[in-house]
């Protein structure tokens, strides 16, 4: 099973979705933080045009480094169904993600059809205790992308062959004051040339 790497910032959604691909989009409200700061973390789906809905996600958000917590894990409805998780934060990031929602024609229930539809969502609050420039690589690592077929079917397919993984990145750029130093060192060796 092949997965391509993409990524995806700022809410740089519906690309997937326009070129009939299936995706993890991560959209970053803020991607730049200092001390304190905190920052949405958004995950949306995008699925091939031909399929009728997102049944199911079970995904990772992966942090390369932990350096502040994760909190406010949330499924957005209505990807909230039965027998989903919000996951559970670890040092890695978070694991355990499972997000879906139900088709069930006969029922007269119908799965929300958006595309890209979003997921999940999870603040991310920068702690300060290392001094930047800090770049916090953020991924997914999904194991389940199934659709709905169609409208009127409970049928669900995979499509995680072929899945475009999300990817953000949060940077910490350096202190002021150090950045004054450098730029004030910088400053005297030109001088001295």
């Amino acid at each position: 099973m092949q997965r391509r790497r993409g990524f995806t910032v700022l809410g740089v959604l519906g690309a997937a979705a326009g070129a009939g691909a299936q995706a993890i989009n991560i959209e970053i409200a803020n991607p730049t933080l200092t001390p304190g700061e905190s920052t949405l973390i958004t995950l949306t789906a995008s699925y091939p045009a031909g399929d009728y809905a997102v049944a199911g996600i079970a995904t990772e958000l992966v942090v390369n480094q932990i350096q502040g917590g994760l909190s406010d894990l949330q499924l957005i409805a209505p990807m909230d169904g039965p027998g989903t998780s919000a996951g559970t934060p670890g040092p890695g990031g978070i694991t355990g993600i499972f997000a879906g929602q139900l088709n069930f024609p006969p029922a007269g229930i119908f799965a929300d059809d958006s595309n890209p539809i979003a997921f999940y969502s999870a603040m991310y609050t920068w702690d300060g205790s290392l001094s930047g420039p800090v770049l916090l690589d953020i991924e997914t690592r999904t194991s389940r992308f199934d659709v709905y077929v169609e409208r009127d079917s409970a049928r669900s397919e995979s499509r995680l062959d072929g899945l475009i993984e999300g990817r953000g990145r949060i940077v910490i750029p350096a202190p002021a004051g150090t950045l004054v130093l450098g730029i004030g060192a910088l400053a005297l060796g030109r001088r001295r040339r």
